[in-house]
């Protein structure tokens, strides 16, 4: 295969990968406005292509309707997950908050769409992926606090964390869910944030306490660590 081959066959790809873009972004911005029944000759006129188009892209409906479910938890996954990193002198409670904050506040600026990413049909789909990501990511994080904080922790401990950042991280999407099907008002954003960031912090505390570690949710973690070091 000489070079002007595979160079037809790059921009062959890239034209196939931006008309896919232009589809999904097209239903989503329908499904985001009301449209939630849109056919699909209506999604391919927003895209700005042929019918035919759609169904050359995509094998069927539920095809693109896991496309767009795939782009919108992307979507949520690229503005949430950097909210995880601690910062330097993050409190638990602090570092709860700004990703509840983010959290909540995607869910009540698109609630239509947070509605749609809860609509998985497969055990092994984009959203149940997603969860089990945040939930990785949190076992981690949680792993190595307690270790820092002087929890010695068995090989039982540190498997023990996974479940319950699965189940930290459940709960907090089944809350948000039923608030978003709920309308978002009732609680307000702020009350709701609260609720997460107390709700988690409750059981991230029963579980330092089984290691023996008695924690301040409102001190710095480098704070804590020095003062230990010190002690």
């Amino acid at each position: 295969m000489d070079g002007s081959t595979d160079g037809r066959s790059a921009r062959w790809e890239a034209h196939n990968t931006a008309q896919r873009l232009r589809i999904v972004e097209a239903a989503i911005a329908l499904y985001d406005a009301g449209r939630a029944g849109a056919s699909l000759q209506e999604i391919g006129d927003r895209a700005g292509v042929a019918r035919s188009v759609v169904y050359r892209q995509f094998a069927d409906r539920r095809d693109l309707e896991r496309a767009v479910q795939q782009h919108i938890i992307d979507d949520l996954s690229a503005v949430l997950v950097p909210t995880l990193a601690p910062a330097a002198e993050d409190t638990v409670r602090s570092a709860l908050r700004r990703a509840a904050s983010t959290y909540v506040g995607w869910a009540a600026a698109h609630p239509r769409l947070h509605q749609l990413a809860d609509f998985d049909l497969d055990a092994d789909g984009p959203l149940q992926q997603a969860l089990d990501h945040l939930a990785g990511v949190a076992a981690s994080l949680l792993v190595d606090w307690f270790a820092m904080c002087g929890a010695e922790l068995t090989s039982a401990d540190r498997a023990t964390t996974d479940p319950l950042a699965h189940g930290l991280v459940g709960a907090a999407f089944a809350t948000v869910r039923r608030w978003v099907h709920l309308g978002a008002a009732v609680p307000d954003a702020d009350h709701l944030i609260e609720l997460l960031v107390e709700s988690t912090w409750a059981l991230i505390d029963a579980r330092a306490r089984a290691f023996g570690l008695t924690l301040d949710p409102d001190v710095g973690l480098g704070a804590a660590l020095r003062s230990r070091a010190s002690g």
